[in-house]
């Protein structure tokens, strides 16, 4: 089986090879960047979508795996809040295609000031922040307690889950 991921990150890679080994899945792992073709920092469900959308098309057309996968980050405003939340868009060759979220996790306002003031994005943020080679807001706001990484295989899994096992979201 071949899988595609539509990133350069690292973290990313990290985080399908971990949703693959919890569901004891051997594939081989194929990765290029996609674009998004929507803004650099995404706001809001649709938007986040939209970008994973766009990136997973991406991946099949480029490598025509089994399945490909795109994962988008995007600040999701909850109650006058905003969430890092993250799109996992899957699609298999045979276009079924699933979607699932990763938790989401508070970002501080001043965060989401200087995300439009500087029309920057979180992980840079924290990345110039902890110093660290990934971007991951996560491991910086909880001083290096959770992962980013984590969250996304938690996501990965959801997302992939549908496609093993779509006799069972189907009516019986």
């Amino acid at each position: 089986m071949k899988i595609a991921i539509a990133t350069g990150s690292e973290l990313k890679i990290r985080a399908l090879k971990k949703a693959l080994e919890t569901l004891n899945i051997n594939a081989e792992i194929i990765s290029g960047k996609t674009d998004s073709k929507i803004s650099k920092q995404p706001f809001g469900y649709e938007e986040t979508i939209q970008g994973a959308l766009n990136r997973v098309t991406q991946c099949k057309q480029n490598f025509n795996p089994d399945i490909a996968i795109a994962i988008e980050s995007g600040l999701i405003e909850i109650s006058g809040d905003h969430f890092d939340i993250a799109c996992i868009y899957a699609i298999s060759k045979e276009n079924k295609k699933s979607i699932a979220f990763s938790s989401g996790y508070f970002v501080p306002g001043w965060m989401i000031k200087e995300i439009k003031e500087k029309d920057t994005e979180l992980g840079e943020i924290t990345r110039r922040l902890s110093g660290d080679t990934d971007k991951d807001p996560l491991k910086y706001l909880s001083g290096n307690s959770i992962k980013r990484e984590d969250l996304l295989s938690q996501a990965i899994i959801l997302a992939l889950v549908k496609l093993f096992n779509e006799n069972k979201y189907t009516q019986q």
